[in-house]
């Protein structure tokens, strides 16, 4: 940048080169600090300065010269001043009045003093901006251009209008595997052994020197030596330079090989999904306003029609006409509701030729074709049905048939498996000795063995036999779980009664029916339910401070968004509490480490505004074939609530085992007294119920009190002072010696008693019972504790209110449970999965369901199909505390929707944690 003139350059051709066409501009500065000005030309302006800031010292020379030049520029004209050189001739930077850096070229000659001191530089200078950058662009070894284009991520080359290359970027060399020397300087057509003379490449180069500026998006194959078969996509145009006379090509290549192998991938998966359908044995045909849109090759199977015969007809030509008015109707009705029919249907279909088969239908609400349509699946049961009618027929004949057939067969008696054919065998994977002579429910899953046996207790009472069919899950020898069809009949075996049961593997129907739901609306049925939900769902890679590959967008409740974490610029472990987090690390890396797959944990998060939040992570370990681990996927749901949750809602959710059914009123009473008691800052207490017919007030449960106090507040006359104080409308906190001194009555002060509470209990607007609450220490009652206590007033009002609604208290203790039965409320008691524990009679009833039948069956089946999603994730929200009502319909057995709300309250049953449940229809 800095030269003395003389040594390696003919001054004359530099100053002639310099100085054609450009700004002039002389200084003259004394040679002290700062390098004040004595005289400037007035073409100064053209940098935006005025003459006089310099003359009158307001700017120095050394203000305007370029900060990262000043030193050297100083350092070089002390040495020039030693050297006894006569003139100096430079480059380098200044600063215009705005701060833009401008370039010059600059002549400088000495002025000396008497002693031989440099005392004065005169200078001219040129300004050279514009061709210095024309320099900077032009010349291939300046780097300039390459850091500006190396920092494009797409791999670029540059060429002169000769094809000639003038530079690559690093992103060429990197994808093409290639280096500089056997690139730059090289004609495009020439290098890598010819590998780019690509016609298609060539055509549309050739345009830009015709006339056109730019071509884009050319896709382009080729096999390269060094990265093998790629497919290129190329965008060029042409650019000046900054001298304005000569052009360069610009190529941008993109590698898109991964990108078209995914849209092959995608085509052969939608191909996939179709052959699922067509390859199916069951005939699938898709109904849309009452015409036949689609249907698979195993309904043309079924029925010898070709597709061309029936699409765009109506289904009920292929139809007996006994049938059709029943198909007709649950058709409008999946149509209508806009949901699957759980049942299955038998009807029979018309042949080409005229004959019929009988056929299993079921009904699913689908959308084709961006419209609403019913996709029905059918099953030529025609051999079934023949197997049957032949083991109807005589049980002489059934022995070959069972044995070859393709369901399971199997005969109980007492409970027990007295014959197996080989199929039910083959399901179940015991061998026929060690099956034989088991009790059938050994061969279920837990949730259905109640249900199942019950359902064939049921039938053998009223002789059924009609064969219902049902779905449920065996159990096989390893532990696995398989679903099935299953239908019963009785039977006689050997001259006794027994159960006959038809067994059908249905795994692949399953299968297939998971595969064709995918396709068609479970993704957007999860991506609905994971928005609408609580909980957040993540995909976390197995390495250090657990990086995230999906988080859900529902992460916002915590103050983040899913790109912070799928970008990488925030990773799990740093929203993690740093207190929990090596406590995380250590159990997760344990659960690793002993192959175990799901792991449970609860601990503390960070949002982004500081808050602490509890949450509860469920997680699966996803493995590869070897083992390794390949993913952790799971959930995490605040449960903050839940960990906060002051006793009040421990107890409050403990009313609900009040209902459980008891042979003794008087105990449940005192079950209600031990519940409120337990409120924080209560000891003691009283319960009275008002007598129906005297108003008088009865003592009938106590806790924590003297026997001579209870003698003394036993029982007390509806007109007394005692029960006006006792039965007013709203509750009284006060100290009990006032309570006692407003009633004159007997000195009870021995009992010690301090703050107390009287809560009214009510129903339908009328005091039905009074709690009389006190502590021997407290001399008040918080506000908190007041809420708690009139909350669980509130709902224990009505409970006592519907008891005496139903029966007469004092007259009959022991018959409770008709009580609950004959409450026209529903009453139900559902396990922590769900399935029904225990339900009163109404609700079978208004169900259409025996008793028997609901045992064992899980809650979400009461509901109609397409809410049962809903349905599963309230109850996990009761369950961690966030829920207590539900108002979504029930569903009964004939398909009737029935409005209803249902409060939901945790508790125990048979010792167990369980939900008690009770509500109404909603009319």
């Amino acid at each position: 940048m800095f030269e003395i003139a003389g040594a390696k350059m003919d001054l004359t051709q530099k100053l002639g080169t310099t100085f054609c066409n450009n700004v002039v501009f002389t200084f003259s500065w004394k040679n002290e600090d700062n390098w004040p000005v004595v005289s400037v030309s007035e073409n100064i302006e053209q940098l935006g300065y005025a003459p006089d800031e310099f003359i009158s010292g307001d700017l120095s020379y050394s203000d305007i010269v370029h900060p990262d030049d000043k030193d050297k520029l100083k350092a070089l004209i002390q040495q020039w001043d030693q050297e006894d050189v006569p003139c100096l001739f430079l480059e380098y930077r200044i600063l215009d009045s705005k701060g833009n850096v401008r370039w010059i070229a600059k002549f400088v000659h000495a002025q000396y003093d008497e002693q031989g001191f440099l005392k004065q530089l005169n200078g001219t200078i040129v300004d050279i901006t514009e061709s210095k950058r024309a320099e900077l662009f032009l010349q291939p070894q300046n780097g300039y251009l390459k850091s500006v284009v190396n920092t494009v991520r797409e791999a670029l080359l540059v060429l002169d209008t000769n094809f000639k290359i003038i530079f690559a970027n690093l992103s060429f060399y990197k994808l093409f595997r290639a280096n500089p020397l056997e690139t730059e300087d090289r004609f495009l057509y020439d290098i890598e052994n010819g590998q780019w003379n690509i016609p298609a490449l060539k055509n549309s180069m050739i345009t830009l020197l015709e006339g056109s500026t730019e071509f884009n998006d050319l896709e382009i194959e080729q096999d390269f030596k060094t990265i093998g078969h790629r497919v290129l996509r190329v965008n060029s145009r042409t650019m000046d330079t900054f001298n304005g006379k000569d052009k360069m090509i610009l190529l941008a290549i993109e590698d898109v090989t991964e990108s078209k192998k995914s849209a092959i991938e995608l085509k052969a998966s939608e191909a996939k999904y179709s052959a699922l359908v067509e390859q199916g044995n069951d005939g699938i045909i898709i109904i849309q306003g009452e015409s036949l849109r689609f249907t698979n090759s195993k309904f043309l199977e079924f029925t010898g029609y070709n597709k061309e015969d029936i699409i765009n007809t109506s289904l009920l030509e292929y139809v007996p006409i006994d049938f059709r008015r029943m198909l007709l109707k649950r058709y409008s009705k999946a149509l209508r509701d806009e949901r699957s029919i759980k049942r299955n249907y038998e009807v029979d279909f018309i042949r080409k030729d005229g004959s019929t088969f009988p056929a299993e239908i079921s009904l699913s609400f689908i959308y084709y074709e961006n419209g609403p349509a019913v996709m029905i699946a059918i099953r030529d049961i025609a051999e079934r049905k023949k197997a049957e009618m032949e083991l109807k027929d005589s049980e002489k004949k059934y022995s070959t048939l069972v044995e070859k057939s393709n369901d399971g067969i199997v005969i109980l008696q007492n409970d027990q498996l007295v014959f197996a054919n080989n199929k039910f065998i083959e399901i179940i994977g015991y061998t026929r000795t060690e099956a034989i002579g088991k009790p059938f429910a050994s061969f279920l899953t837990i949730e259905y063995r109640r249900m199942i046996t019950g359902k064939f207790k049921r039938k053998m009472e009223k002789r059924q036999l009609t064969p219902p069919k049902y779905e449920i899950e065996l159990l096989s020898k390893t532990g696995q779980k398989i679903p099935i069809e299953i239908s019963s009949s009785i039977i006689e075996h050997e001259g006794k009664p027994a159960y006959m049961a038809i067994i059908r593997d249905i795994t692949e129907q399953k299968n297939r029916e998971r595969e064709l739901l995918k396709l068609i609306e479970v993704q957007k049925v999860l991506e609905n339910v994971i928005e609408s939900s609580p909980a957040i769902v993540f995909f976390w890679k197995p390495y250090e401070n657990w990086p995230v590959e999906f988080v859900s967008e529902n992460i916002s409740q915590f103050g983040y968004t899913a790109k912070e974490f799928i970008s990488g610029k925030m990773l799990y472990s740093d929203m993690v509490h740093p207190y929990d987090l090596e406590k995380m690390n250590n159990e997760t890396l344990r659960c690793i480490q002993e192959g175990e797959k799901n792991i449970s944990l609860e601990y503390r998060v960070l949002t982004r505004s500081g808050e602490i939040r509890w949450v509860d992570e469920r997680s699966v370990i996803k493995r590869d074939a070897e083992g390794r681990i390949e993913y952790i996927h799971g959930i995490i749901v605040d449960v903050t609530e839940r960990k906060n949750a002051n006793n009040f809602m421990r107890i409050g959710s403990e009313l609900g085992t009040l209902f459980t059914p008891t042979a003794d009123i008087k105990e449940l009473f005192q079950q209600f007294l031990e519940l409120i008691t337990q409120v924080k800052g209560i000891d003691c207490g009283a319960l009275y119920l008002v007598d129906e017919v005297t108003g008088d007030l009865n003592l009938v449960a106590y806790k924590d009190l003297s026997f001579k106090f209870v003698n003394s507040i036993r029982q007390y006359s509806a007109n007394s002072l005692h029960a006006r104080i006792l039965k007013t409308q709203y509750p009284i906190y006060k100290l009990y010696s006032e309570i006692s001194s407003m009633t004159s009555g007997k000195d009870v002060s021995f009992e010690g008693l301090e703050a107390t509470a009287i809560l009214p209990l009510k129903y339908e607007g009328n005091v039905v019972a009074v709690f009389m609450l006190a502590s021997h220490t407290e001399y008040a009652i918080s506000h908190n504790t007041r809420s708690a206590l009139e909350s669980i007033a509130s709902q224990a009002g009505p409970s006592i209110g519907r008891i005496r609604e139903q029966v007469h208290v004092q007259k009959d203790i022991n018959n409770l449970q008709d009580l609950f039965d004959n409450i026209e409320d529903f009453l139900y008691v559902l396990d922590t999965n769900g399935c029904i524990l225990h339900t009163n009679s109404f609700l079978c009833k208004r169900l259409g369901y025996s008793h028997e039948e609901l045992l064992g069956l899980n809650i979400v089946n009461l509901h109609p199909q397409k809410r049962a999603i809903e349905v599963a994730t309230l109850l996990a929200e009761i369950l961690a505390g966030k829920k207590s009502i539900v108002k979504i319909p029930f569903e009964s057995y004939d398909g009737e929707l029935i409005p209803a709300e249902i409060k939901i309250s945790r508790g125990a049953w048979d010792g167990n944690s369980a939900l008690i449940c009770l509500g109404r229809e909603n009319n």
